[in-house]
């Protein structure tokens, strides 16, 4: 039988639940992504978590919070891809075979931007050595938050990290809205079902604004940005 929804019950099999949350820069050099790395970083606070630790360009939030009768700890590290010091790739590298949430924000998906760095193969690289990692961990969530995720990445995403479940944008975006992704982990803590999720995440994106390469059949109020691929 063809699976319709994702493993989330998978996320929490063990007593640990770990995320990155990576920021990517804005292209265009607005700088938006520092203000997008402030909002994430009090959205996380209001949920519930507390900072436990800062660097330059990361910070640690921790929260714990039982799950069908299992206590879990849950760990979130808030990644600005611009002003991060450390090895940026190291980090990308463990993230891939550690993490069970993976969220990676671009302002649009073109090479550089998408990877965030010069050299796109030191990301994608590192996405097929650890989809293959003996220790890569055995269920994964990732969520692409760009422009028209879905059409541009989802069959791209495929060829680097296999069948794991991908959280998506159908439409072009608004870069400086982050509160999807904290939604998520909200729904998920609370134990929320799948379709509850989407209509939470879709409702604290609101209604998408529309672009001139839209087709003018999809321009409808009723529109939704989240879109899931489960494989």
């Amino acid at each position: 039988m063809t699976r319709k929804e994702p493993k989330y019950d998978m996320l929490f099999n063990e007593s640990t639940f770990n995320a990155t949350f990576l920021i990517g820069p804005d292209p265009w050099d607005a700088r938006f992504d520092f203000s997008v790395f402030r909002e994430a970083r009090l959205k996380l606070k209001n949920i519930g978590f507390d900072l436990t630790k800062h660097i330059i360009g990361l910070e640690e939030f921790e929260t714990g919070f039982t799950y069908k009768h299992n206590n879990i700890r849950a760990r979130i590290r808030l990644v600005h891809g611009r002003i991060y010091q450390e090895d940026l790739i190291e980090l990308w590298n463990k993230a891939l075979v550690q993490e069970d949430l993976i969220y990676l924000k671009s302002h649009a998906g073109y090479g550089k931007h998408l990877s965030l760095s010069n050299d796109v193969s030191f990301f994608t690289d590192a996405m097929r050595e650890g989809f293959h990692h003996p220790n890569k961990k055995q269920y994964q969530l990732y969520y692409l938050d760009c422009c028209k995720s879905e059409m541009y990445y989802r069959d791209v995403f495929r060829d680097y990290v296999g069948s794991v479940d991908l959280i998506l944008h159908k439409w072009f975006c608004n870069y400086r809205i982050i509160g999807p992704v904290v939604i998520l982990l909200k729904e998920l803590i609370a134990g929320s079902n799948f379709e509850t999720i989407v209509a939470e995440m879709n409702n604290e994106y609101g209604i998408p604004h529309f672009d001139v390469e839209d087709d003018p059949a999809d321009m409808k109020p009723d529109r939704k940005m989240i879109t899931y691929s489960v494989k």
